[in-house]
């Protein structure tokens, strides 16, 4: 796993736009059959990055991108306190993704240790991410030391999935050099 070429740094307001537009590629391409295909269609990047520069007005709140020369933002991980009371949790990782073609090279393990780096220095301990029960990515989470500690019933487009909590109660157990 190499993430030479790739250029991580601390994101801004202006970074909304092309970090929107990952997300969405993220999801569409990787939750396919998953989730509805008509909930996929209907992501708009537009309201993605109007969803992430609120985030940027948050008092508690940071968000990393990775780069690749010629290709722009290629994937990003935002952090910050937590959205829901998940006992013995101080910090919640909200999202991280990455474009498929940019995934397996390392780049979602340096941008979650950036943000635990962020956590840490912040005080706080420990951190927790949502995600459904049937993600592609959970493999990459077990792989991290997270541990599913909850789940929960939601809907998207009115059907029911199962959403995990998974936890790190001491995040500065997996930072990598």
């Amino acid at each position: 796993m190499s993430t030479d070429g790739i250029t991580f740094r601390e994101a801004t307001v202006a970074d909304c736009e092309e970090v929107a537009r990952v997300h969405v590629l993220a999801w569409q391409g990787s939750f396919q059959g998953v989730v509805p295909q008509a909930f996929l269609d209907r992501m708009s990047a537009v309201q993605r990055a109007e969803a992430f520069s609120e985030g940027f007005l948050a008092p508690f709140y940071k968000m990393y991108v990775a780069e690749a020369a010629g290709c722009g933002i290629i994937g990003f991980a935002d952090f910050g306190k937590p959205r829901g009371e998940i006992e013995g949790y101080d910090g919640e990782l909200y999202s991280i993704y990455i474009l498929p073609e940019f995934q397996r090279r390392g780049i979602g393990q340096r941008l979650v240790n950036l943000g635990a780096q962020f956590l840490l220095a912040n005080g706080r301990q420990s951190m927790y991410l949502l995600t459904l029960e049937s993600s592609p990515y959970r493999k990459f989470y077990d792989k991290l030391g997270g541990h599913v500690v909850r789940q929960k019933q939601i809907h998207i487009d009115g059907l029911a999935y199962t959403e995990l909590i998974y936890g790190w109660p001491e995040i500065a157990k997996f930072l990598v050099g």
